[in-house]
């Protein structure tokens, strides 16, 4: 592992910052003209994409980004092209899904891994069984939760298979821990993500919610989906992820 700063920001965070504006640069370019520039600057969105791009740079681990950011950006697309097809959401666009909000899922998904690392470094030592009391209350409720918002679909074979798929993340736990503060890091940055896309109305879900509380938490349990992909992809092919630390 490259040695760090006492801030966690290493010359591989110049690597990632110069990989990130070539995202936001080629997303602009590619898709500005969906943006109404007669409303000005959208403050909430700019302090949500600063921080997490601060958050993307810190204690910066190829070995261990690079596998998350793959596996959230194909679960990011199979989750928009499930919900977005489903009816339970619509973008403004009426893409179903549009393929411009694809490379949020990776950003998220590795900015929700530090907020992780952060809230871990911070949290007292906990016996392993409140962790599994935190575990098997929020996660199968949130099971529950979500399983109720999806009913109106659920003739359809796609949410059937979410269904099974929510099940199983559930049932195969990594290290509660672990578990726990990706949940709480995934709906904590669910909160802004959601607020700011429902009350812009850049995506409208079917209840109207501004926005539903299921959805906010779906990003914690997102958060344990791609972690279990990351760990199936490793096992599949032999090359374990580096395990997450935080910075010295």
């Amino acid at each position: 592992m490259p040695k760090r700063g006492s801030d966690g920001f290493t010359p591989a965070s110049l690597g990632a910052l110069a990989a990130l504006m070539g995202v936001y640069v080629f997303v602009f370019i590619r898709w500005n003209h969906l943006i109404d520039w007669a409303l000005g600057m959208d403050w909430l969105l700019a302090v949500i994409w600063i921080t997490m791009t601060g958050l993307l740079v810190w204690n910066v681990d190829p070995k261990r980004d690079l596998p998350l950011v793959l596996v959230a950006a194909c679960g990011g697309l199979v989750i928009e092209w499930w919900g977005t097809n489903t009816r339970l959401w619509e973008y403004f666009t009426r893409e179903r899904p549009p393929p411009w909000i694809i490379p949020a899922w990776p950003v998220a998904a590795v900015a929700v891994d530090r907020l992780a690392l952060m809230l871990d470094a911070r949290l007292p030592s906990l016996p392993k069984g409140v962790l599994a009391a935190a575990y098997w209350t929020m996660v199968p409720a949130f099971v529950v939760g979500m399983g109720a918002f999806l009913w109106p679909s659920v003739h359809e074979t796609s949410s059937k298979v979410v269904l099974a798929l929510m099940v199983g993340v559930t049932l195969t736990p990594g290290a509660l821990r672990r578990d726990v503060v990706l949940f709480f890091a995934g709906a904590g940055l669910g909160v802004f993500l959601e607020y700011w896309g429902t009350s812009r109305a850049c995506w409208t879900y079917y209840t109207a919610q501004v926005p539903p509380p299921v959805a906010v938490v779906a990003h914690g349990f997102a958060s344990l989906a791609f972690a279990r992909g990351v760990a199936l992809a490793g096992w599949a092919t032999g090359l374990a992820p580096a395990a997450p630390q935080a910075a010295s």
